[in-house]
């Protein structure tokens, strides 16, 4: 009953043949993608995959993805949110107006 939730991307359980095809997908991902001055955004990658961004940042942080030779580096700063951190707006809904009733207004 013990059980540890995993806190950071780096353990979440991945299973070697996974793996492996992740860094393929993700390797695959980056020759077809546009760099911009040698650089590839980890958005654009994620987009292109679908891989978690959990899961692609930690293959991205090892370091053992191979980069065609037009690319420079991977920009690992996301501008999208978290999935984790999706929060709902604090902004309260409008209630629509009440409509006068006329049979009443006739009294």
């Amino acid at each position: 009953m013990n059980e540890q939730q995993p806190e950071n991307h780096e353990s979440l359980p991945v299973d070697d043949k996974m793996e492996q095809s992740y860094k393929q997908a993700i390797e695959r991902a980056i020759s077809h993608l546009p760099a911009k001055n040698g650089v590839v955004s980890i958005d654009s990658i994620w987009v292109e995959t679908s891989i978690p961004q959990d899961i692609l940042l930690t293959l991205l942080e090892r370091g053992d993805i191979e980069l065609p030779d037009r690319v420079e580096r991977i920009n690992m700063k996301s501008s999208f949110p978290k999935s984790s951190s999706r929060s709902r707006s604090r902004r309260r809904r409008r209630r629509p107006r009440r409509r006068k009733d006329k049979s009443n207004a006739n009294k």
